[in-house]
């Protein structure tokens, strides 16, 4: 008996098996052919057609550059593809999947359907995490818009499997979509929330600091200030309002709210330092503060003063922090009015209308989830009071020092 169920499981997780290697065989091709119609390949057709036309005028057997979409064309039908291959071979396998909707072998029952479900959405939570290409050691990264080129290719071959078998695959991208805005998936993994969250905050913004790169309000976006190829990419290609929206698209509100929360713990940090310079620089300070009137002595206090650059350099890392957040939340609720449009009115109708104020905060929680900007901001608020010390009397000096 245990054998004829073992078997029964092994013959249907290989055909799922199989089906599902199909399918990504597919995924990949369709994903290639998707990535070549993105706009930097365009370059190169420019370029050669620019070339060609320098060259010689009236040379004719010139190479034509092969163009997207020439595999389409057929001269007869009887040349098979490599993907009329796969389709044929993915239609007889769904066939026979689709064939019964149930197997009863003693008194269990087998849903050769659901071992397909299964599979897929492992694939494809593997698929998305592997298309963000995340080095830890060059720490590259894939561009967020080209992610979701890619991401939205696969969800198109992954719809058409509804042609063939009936299995919902609504639920397939509502599972593995969302488990990517959490930090990590049902497996323990890392997320693409949280590849992008960490590139972000460690790599993109660590950089910003050092000096290489610098925030541009004109084209709202981190822009490099040095020649291309001495660092290792374009910041611009990473924090403008397009990537940052396909960023949004793809993690959602969820991904987003962590990203802020990161960012906002980041900001704690270095709050926490710039109160211990003014711990050092305590008794200086405080003569400061008490002789603002007297020039002389300010002069002779301030050369006492300690780590000044420090201080500058902590202040510009906040500044830094909170531009990026700014550009992050409106990219999320640019995302989120062209998604629900309705929602986002009435939450910005309860922001601007609530009678008594919002002593819970809870309407301005949900006003910073959609991108909305506050008067007083909930995620850097909560993020300071998990650092507050025990001594409020101290810290309260500590801070009008600062």
């Amino acid at each position: 008996r245990e054998r004829s169920l073992s078997v029964v499981n092994m013959f249907l997780e290989e055909m799922a098996k199989e089906a599902k290697n199909i399918i990504t065989a597919i995924c990949d091709e369709q994903c290639k052919m998707s990535d070549k119609l993105l706009p930097k390949y365009c370059a190169t057709l420019i370029s050669q057609f620019v070339n060609r036309k320098k060259k010689d005028k009236n040379k004719k057997n010139a190479v034509e550059p092969e163009k997207p979409g020439k595999e389409s064309y057929r001269k007869t039908r009887e040349n098979l593809t490599t993907m009329d291959k796969l389709h044929m071979a993915l239609t007889e396998l769904c066939y026979a999947i689709n064939y019964c909707p149930t197997i009863n072998v003693w008194e269990y029952t087998f849903a050769p359907r659901e071992y397909l479900h299964v599979h897929l959405e492992t694939r494809f939570a593997r698929a998305l995490v592997g298309m963000v290409m995340f080095n830890g050691d060059t720490n590259e990264i894939a561009k967020p818009s080209e992610l979701l080129v890619s991401v939205k290719a696969y969800m198109n071959v992954l719809q058409t499997v509804e042609n063939y078998v009936h299995i919902d695959i609504t639920r397939v991208f509502n599972n593995a979509l969302l488990q990517q805005t959490q930090q990590h998936d049902s497996h323990g993994e890392k997320t693409i929330a949280a590849l992008y969250t960490q590139w972000y905050s460690d790599v993109l913004l660590r950089r910003v600091s050092a000096g290489n790169i610098c925030f541009s309000m004109n084209q709202r976006a981190f822009v490099s200030l040095t020649a291309e190829g001495t660092i290792p990419f374009n910041a611009e290609e990473f924090s403008d309002i397009n990537e940052l929206r396909a960023l949004a698209e793809l993690i959602g509100p969820y991904g987003m709210k962590h990203l802020n929360e990161t960012l906002m713990w980041h900001i704690a940090g270095q709050v926490t330092e710039l109160k211990k310079l003014a711990e050092a620089n305590k008794e200086v300070l405080l003569s400061l503060r008490t002789n603002f009137d007297k020039p002389e002595v300010m002069k002779e206090q301030f050369k006492k003063l300690q780590n000044v650059d420090n201080v500058l350099q902590r202040m510009t890392i906040v500044g830094v922090i909170l531009s990026f957040r700014e550009l992050a939340q409106s990219s999320l609720t640019d995302v989120i009015e062209k998604r629900i449009p309705f929602l986002l009115s009435s939450i910005i109708d309860f922001k601007h209308h609530l009678p008594s104020g919002d002593p819970m905060k809870i309407v301005s929680e949900m006003a910073a989830a959609a991108g909305l900007q506050c008067k007083i901001d909930p995620t850097l608020t909560n993020a300071l009071k998990m650092q507050k010390p025990d001594v409020e009397l101290e810290d309260h000096l500590l801070v009008c020092l600062l």
